[in-house]
């Protein structure tokens, strides 16, 4: 249906739009001049010319057609309902004609419309407004001249064209009919405002109120309209909080600040690219060709640049970005460009809040992972814009299937518009210039950066790096000069190769180092060349013990599954394995990872530090610095050596001595992928296998071993095995933990993938029980942590500590700042369904199954949930490049044999003997403070100490108002009274709680 509302002139054919009746001017007119050019300012000329030149007649004719039309097709309105609302404005448009003198306010009172499918709707609030508007051809007398008349009569108009920009704020979105289901009951409510003033101005016309009554009934309204949008804008806030927990998107303002940073520094940089003619034929928003635009070799900080220049456009489009990463979830697939893409049109579209919401509250998901839903979402979202921008940013860095079906996606977006709205999405995707990418994008405008093209913005670039080694080194003007034309001269518009040069010149130490590095034997015109001169000058300026933590850095960071917090290397650097413990004092890294290892690293505003870019992965591994077989073994014995210190103990009485050491730094990391580094390890190792040091294998092997003997849960429900898995693991086949290997890693692999939750029995080590444990530890202890320590304590553990248990969940790692935003975010795993009427208690609580939600809604509301079916797909452990080959030559050494003197095991490290030797003692170690009974497991006995407590869990609680919720029922147990709360009963007993946690969990999200 067209959008478009019109208005009409007087009744029969009145005066033309804007045509002065002659006659003097009534000074009262200014009152509806002042209030006619507010509403007018907030049109488009378009919609200001519709206004213009609509008439009664027209309006009419209109509806006429619309009861032709539904006639039809059998679907009558009643609208008859218009009659009221016709006949009043009929009568209102007649009276400020001669009382203003003039007809230039009347075109734009009248409502037409063509929107036959929400008519209905309309229908309604037409009604409404009629009512409420008086027959004021009765009251003409009261009029002329009459100053208390004047100020009721305009506060009227003023409603009046506040419906109407309502109205028209709503079906001009383009997506208004597909978003109507979802949208329109909220929406509805904003027309209760300007009704319910209408009511209050016809009753002061009726009782032809004195000045000081519509003085003081003004001031009510006032205030109450301020409440109104308070009330309103805490409502969205919190909405807007539960959509953004729900999308969790990697943090793209960051990656955006950061390059709008560097662009700062170099302010002249990237011009070229607004010049160039693709560019401006792409950018300029009038011609609808190109819509499409490849912009090859230019990653990072030029494509800020686009932007802000797209943010700066008169017509104000809609401007989305995203910047890819290799290597990391969070930035390297279309859900992660959906979740913040979504994101951003989240705060950019008010409009779309309702409807993003709706979906937040009905997904079977706590983070949105569906690749099938993202898709529908974001396509309505996009197309619900007039005008959108879109830049996408290192699509090269996302692994190949993925790089397929994004530009698939957004190419399909785009080319499938219709002609008339062909130019309302525009799409730049960015990229390196290979085989893959001219396949994904041929076709499309290209602009392939060439060395003349951005030749003097690396001499603006070099221009300030020379500035600052002169600063540094009090190098000369010649030599600084030299720095300039040799870099501009050499790098053939390579910014990366650029920036790795002016590094490796900064950080010399003598003016004859940078003369040396400048000689054209050594001067690097490859970016692999550079590399190689960095990682030249690191060896050359460091001790023995720097080179080994610099080597050992770079071998993690090559192998990582995501990227690597720097609290989590410095955990993993403090294991003592020799002595079972965590050192953190004695053997964190006292430098930063930018002193070991320089440019060959970035560090990211998080505190996650990556390699600079993957050509520098790339390098390391070719050039034989890294291996990815030997990489992978060493890590995944790293994370099953560490999960085996006795500090990982199910049940263990306190964790807190060993919280406060730094012990778990390296945990979330460890629990999560030791299966991910196990798995790529084996598949590395069967194409190096000639090469691969055996002997690594085989204490990788004795370790793996200890590690499931120590964890192994005894599942009793164990999953099947696929013969891929059974492949992956074959170099294994012949450990006598071998079936049990299969099920820890089936059972861990799932826990990783799978979004539902899994069987307690299907889960094979006591890994996530423990993980659980520590953190409810973690939770005690926060609270009493002093501000003397609370900077040791984000050292050692970083931020945003109330994390989710679930090894999928991006939210595992990264976590929550307060623990009611991770509770709420937990209820969506367990109880994802919720209801999206609110109000209703199941709207906080949810329901466990879509089937329970359909019964819910069927039987409280008269309405079935729109729900799709999610198929979550599996991340599959990539295949390195065949390319990369093991260069380190094993070492033969003599070993020191350890026995088990109870089974006679043998074992290579006296470390995993000891892990052993827990499973012989006879003694049964731990006993009860209670009674005389002892246990082989302190899990057994701490649950059998539970059986003497006193502890009665009462349902009852405080409120902040000093109110009590509950029952007042005692239970023995916390899950028999968290059973409770799951009753009919109980969830009314709760139920006030729960609902003072959301409006502080809201407000505190919305801060």
């Amino acid at each position: 249906m067209a959008n478009n509302l019109g208005t009409a002139s007087v009744a029969n054919g009145g005066p033309a739009a804007g045509a002065v009746v002659n006659g003097p001017r009534n000074d009262n007119a200014t009152i509806f001049e002042s209030i006619l050019n507010e509403f007018k300012s907030g049109l488009k000329k378009k919609h200001r010319d519709e206004f213009q030149v609509a008439t009664l007649q027209q309006l009419q004719q209109q509806i006429g057609e619309i009861q032709n039309k539904q006639q039809s097709e059998r679907r009558m309105q009643n609208m008859a309902r218009l009659g009221r609302f016709i006949e009043a404005i009929e009568e209102y448009g007649k009276v400020i004609e001669v009382f203003c003198n003039s007809s230039q306010f009347v075109p734009f009172i009248w409502v037409t419309s063509n929107f036959h499918r929400a008519f209905s709707e309309l229908l309604g609030v037409y009604e409404r407004i009629g009512e409420n508007i008086p027959l004021l051809t009765q009251y003409q007398d009261l009029f002329p001249d009459n100053a208390r008349m004047a100020k009721v009569l305009g506060y009227m108009y003023q409603d009046i064209l506040e419906f109407h920009q309502k109205a028209l704020r709503y079906f001009q979105q383009p997506m208004w009919g597909k978003l109507f289901d979802a949208t329109w009951k909220n929406f509805k409510s904003d027309f209760a405002g300007p009704i319910a003033n209408m009511e209050t101005h016809r009753r002061l016309i009726e009782s032809q109120a004195s000045l000081s009554e519509i003085e003081v009934s003004r001031k009510i309204q006032l205030d109450e309209l301020k409440r109104d949008a308070a009330r309103v804008e805490f409502q969205e806030d919190s909405r807007r909080a539960t959509v953004k927990n729900w999308l969790k998107p990697a943090s793209f303002e960051t990656d955006h600040e950061s390059y709008s940073r560097i662009r700062a520094e170099y302010p002249n940089t990237g011009k070229w690219l607004l010049a160039n003619e693709n560019f401006k034929l792409w950018f300029d928003p009038y011609p609808a060709i190109p819509p499409l635009l490849w912009l090859n070799g230019m990653p990072g900080a030029g494509n800020s640049l686009v932007v802000d220049e797209a943010r700066g456009l008169n017509h104000q489009p809609t401007v989305l970005y995203f910047y890819c990463k290799s290597g990391d979830s969070q930035r390297g697939n279309f859900v992660a460009i959906a979740r913040g893409l979504l994101s951003q049109l989240l705060y950019q579209k008010r409009e779309l809040l309702e409807y993003l919401h709706k979906e937040a509250s009905i997904s079977p998901e706590a983070l949105l992972s569906s690749p099938k839903v993202a898709m529908e979402l974001l396509k309505m979202a996009i197309q619900n814009c007039v005008s959108v921008y879109i830049i996408l940013d290192g699509i090269d860095e996302c692994p190949r299937e993925e790089r397929k079906f994004i530009a698939s996606w957004f190419r399909n977006l785009v080319e499938e518009l219709p002609p008339s709205n062909a130019e309302s999405i525009r799409c730049l995707f960015v990229s390196q210039d290979d085989g893959f990418a001219r396949k994904d994008f041929a076709g499309l405008s290209t602009i392939s950066i060439r060395s003349k093209d951005n030749k003097l913005d690396i001499e603006e670039y070099s221009t300030i790096w020379a500035a600052k080694i002169k600063d540094r080194l009090k190098i000369s003007d010649k030599t600084a000069t030299k720095i300039i034309t040799t870099i501009s001269n050499t790098v053939e518009g390579m910014f990366l190769l650029a920036e790795l040069i002016c590094n490796n010149l900064f950080h010399q130490t003598s003016i004859h180092g940078v003369e040396v590095e400048l000689q054209p034997d050594r001067f690097p015109n490859k970016v692999n060349k550079a590399y190689s001169r960095i990682l030249a000058r690191i060896m050359g300026e460091s001790s023995e013990a720097e080179l080994k933590d610099t080597m050992l850095l770079l071998g993690w960071l090559v192998c990582a599954k995501r990227p690597l917090k720097w609290h989590e290397i410095q955990g993993a650097k403090a294991i003592n394995l020799d002595d079972s413990a965590i050192e953190w004092d004695q053997r964190k890294l006292q430098v930063g990872s930018k002193d070991l290892c320089g440019s060959l690293v970035k560090i990211r505003e998080d505190q996650t530090v990556e390699l600079v870019h993957l050509t520098a992965k790339f390098f390391l591994i070719e050039e034989h610095h890294a291996s990815i077989s030997v990489g992978e073994i060493r890590m995944a014995n790293l994370c099953v050596d560490y999960l085996k210190l006795p500090g990982f103990e199910k049940d263990k009485d306190d964790y807190k001595i060993e919280i406060f050491s730094g012990y778990y730094a390296f945990m979330d990391y460890a629990i999560a992928y030791w299966v991910r580094h196990l798995e790529a390890g084996l598949v590395g190792i069967e194409e190096d296998e000639e090469e691969f040091p055996r002997e690594l294998m085989s204490e990788y092997t004795e370790s793996l071993g200890c590690f499931i003997e120590k964890h192994w849960a005894s599942p009793t429900a164990p999953l099947d095995v696929s013969p891929r898995n059974s492949d992956r693991l074959e170099l294994l086949h012949d450990a006598p933990f071998y079936v049990d290997l299969e099920q820890a890693v089936v059972s861990t692999r799932k826990q990783l993938t799978w979004y539902g939750k899994m069987k307690e029995e299907e889960i094979a080590l006591y890994l996530p029980e423990i993980l659980v444990q520590v953190r409810k530890a973690f939770e005690a202890v926060l609270p009493l942590i002093k501000d003397i320590s609370r900077d040791r304590f984000k050292e050692m553990y970083g931020v945003n500590l109330y994390k989710c248990s679930r090894f999928s969940c991006s939210y595992f790692s990264n976590g929550f700042p307060t623990s009611e935003e991770r509770d709420e975010h937990t209820k969506k795993h367990d109880r994802p369904y919720r209801c999206t009427v609110e109000g209703c208690l199941m709207a906080l609580l949810g329901l466990a199954t879509a089937k329970g939600l359909d019964k819910h809604m069927k039987d409280n509301h008269g309405t079935v949930a729109d729900l799709d079916e999610e198929f979550p797909v599996e991340i599959q452990v990539a295949r390195p490049r065949a390319a990369e080959r093991l260069t380190i030559e094993p070492t033969i050494s003599r070993k020191e044999i350890h026995r088990c003197n109870a089974c006679f095991k043998v074992f290579k490290r006296k470390y995993n003997l000891q892990s052993h030797l827990v499973i012989h003692d006879p003694m049964k170690p731990f006993g009860c403070s209670t009674c005389p009974k002892r246990f082989a497991r302190l899990s057994d006995c701490t649950r059998h100490e539970k059986s003497h407590s006193g502890i009665k869990f009462t349902c009852t609680g405080v409120l902040r108002d000093g109110s009590s919720w509950g029952c007042g029922k005692e239970f023995a147990r916390a899950d028999t009274l968290s059973n409770h709360h799951k009753t009919r009963l109980g969830q009314q007993c709760i139920l006030p709680y729960l609902q003072e946690k959301e409006l502080k969990l809201s407000f505190r999200s919305a801060r």
